[in-house]
């Protein structure tokens, strides 16, 4: 949805969380697939939702941080729509 400010709430219950409940790491591996990207920030262990601040940042960062999202995603079998 359209916003009018750079703080994105993610929820995540139907992907991400639903990885972690099976997942070695827990809530701990996307906190870890994103550090391994360089993004940091997110708290370890948060996967049902958590906030993306995009404020500061160029175009092509943002399109990496989608991509990374997109990219983790599909190498757990998380459907990903364009």
């Amino acid at each position: 949805m359209p916003r009018k400010h750079t703080l994105t709430k993610a929820d995540t219950k139907d992907s991400f969380d639903r990885i972690a409940k099976t997942h070695k790491r827990k809530g701990y591996f996307l906190y870890d697939e994103l550090t391994k990207r360089k993004i940091t920030g997110i708290f370890p262990g948060a996967t049902r939702e958590f906030k993306l601040n995009t404020y500061g940042l160029k175009w092509d960062q943002i399109k990496y941080l989608a991509d990374v999202f997109k990219e983790i995603a599909e190498k757990y079998g998380i459907r990903v729509e364009e």
